[in-house]
């Protein structure tokens, strides 16, 4: 592909990107030694823009040109340690080139299907290998470099609304605080065991390579409970009770004990209370406030709902010890 054809992206790469795009395409064919035959633009990305390319040889690489500014918010150097390890035990893409101070990177093209929610949500297999891949990493014994810890994520977002003056709370906001409060309590009595997690366990993370589920974007990889991961998905996708239950018990090995659903419960809490206070601090930070707005409060009523699970208080006291 001749460098004068790159004119077609204008219209996806911006002015101040293009430098890096040259740069990525060219450092791709150096690294291969190869013409590309193909070079296309990805679908989705919110953060980044993503391309596919086919050199000479039929080898396939994933570009990521990294959105500006992302590395204020985001680790790239830890994401580039996680993403390493993950890749070093067949479940990230391998990384041919990263940079760690924007987040560019060239990587294993997994020419694979894409999971979304309604994989999840009617495909026994799919629950199953990702509750079967989820539970590889969870156990790898890896160490990431970045810790997650949502509760204290919400405190800095609190912070910031403290900071902007920001007021306007969702109906049910003295509950989610009070609860987190309590949950935060319990962490110290028994606090859970932190293993490597992707903490954005989105269906679109997925893809279902032949027998083998493979999992991409490690950006918010970093220590955390297992559970929280569990959650995730169970919330976004959403599961049915049908479908979690094949999911929790893919991830178990079995039947789930009692602290497994505890935990599974409280971690929804806390996925929905994360989303909710973060979309206030967009609406700080100057986006859409109508947009934010209705997705945060969404995710309140979603996080109330959780608070008034008859188990609830039980299960707190079972994460507790």
């Amino acid at each position: 592909m001749e460098q004068k054809n790159l004119s077609v992206f204008g219209d996806v790469v911006r002015n101040e990107e293009i430098a890096d795009f040259i740069r990525l395409v060219n450092l791709t064919r150096d690294i291969f030694h190869q013409e590309m035959t193909t070079l296309e633009i990805m679908p989705g990305g919110l953060t980044n823009k993503n391309f596919h390319s086919v050199l000479e040889s039929g080898t396939q690489v994933a570009i990521r040109l990294a959105g500006k500014g992302t590395a204020t918010y985001i680790n790239r150097p830890g994401e580039k340690h996680n993403a390493t390890q993950m890749a070093s035990i067949g479940i990230a893409p391998e990384i041919y080139y990263y940079d760690p101070t924007t987040g560019s990177q060239i990587v294993e093209y997994i020419d694979a299907p894409t999971m979304h929610p309604d994989d999840f949500q009617t495909r026994d297999e799919v629950l199953n290998k990702a509750g079967k891949v989820m539970r590889r990493y969870h156990d790898s014994g890896m160490e990431f470099k970045t810790s997650f810890d949502p509760i204290s994520k919400i405190d800095e977002y609190k912070a910031i609304l403290a900071e902007h003056k920001y007021e306007k709370r969702y109906d049910g906001w003295d509950r989610i605080v009070e609860n987190l409060d309590r949950i935060s309590a319990a962490y110290k009595k028994n606090p859970p065991r932190r293993v490597p997690c992707h903490n954005d366990t989105l269906a679109e993370n997925f893809m279902f390579q032949g027998e083998k589920m493979r999992v991409i974007d490690w950006e918010y990889g970093g220590m955390n409970d297992g559970y929280y991961d569990i959650a995730c998905v169970c919330v976004e996708n959403p599961l049915d009770e049908t479908c979690e239950e094949t999911f929790l018990r893919a991830y178990c090995g079995g039947e789930p004990g009692d602290e497994a659903r505890a935990r599974v419960l409280i971690n929804k809490f806390l996925v929905t209370s994360h989303w909710s206070t973060w979309s206030l601090v967009q609406i700080c930070y100057g986006k859409d406030p109508d947009f934010y707005w209705e997705y945060g409060r969404t995710r309140a009523v979603q996080a109330c709902s959780f608070l008034d699970d008859p188990n609830f208080t039980r299960y707190l006291e079972i994460i507790g010890g």
